[in-house]
């Protein structure tokens, strides 16, 4: 079993419970940020956007995976940590956000296009 990392947009925070049964179907234990770093607590919180992200890649850093369920700043911003720091990433896009390709578009030059790296 391992731990995984579940990179998620927040407008897809409705989804986060399939995302964990998915992760979990496939014999493997979630860690989903939402549930980590409550935003009320965190993000919106005393830590800010910031610290939260901050967080969130040394959350990376304990896990064993990093799967990708969207395309966002943040998710762009995790992903761009865990190719730096080599994980094994998989990318689940099509199966939970219709709109990743028109997000990745509108992002991808400011991140230096990361998908390149593993699509």
């Amino acid at each position: 079993m391992k731990l995984i990392y579940c990179a998620t947009p927040s407008r897809l925070k409705d989804k986060q419970e399939k995302i964990k049964d998915f992760v979990e179907e496939r014999g493997n234990a979630p860690f989903h940020p939402f549930q980590a770093f409550e935003y009320e607590r965190f993000e919106g919180g005393a830590p800010g956007r910031k610290q939260t992200m901050e967080f969130c890649c040394r959350a990376i850093d304990i896990s064993d995976e990093f799967w990708m369920f969207g395309i966002s700043e943040g998710t762009l911003t995790e992903l761009s940590y865990a190719l730096e720091k080599n994980k094994e990433i998989k990318l689940f896009l099509d199966n939970f956000d219709k709109d990743w390709e028109k997000e990745y578009m509108k992002l991808k030059d400011r991140f230096n296009d990361p998908l390149k790296h593993i699509l």
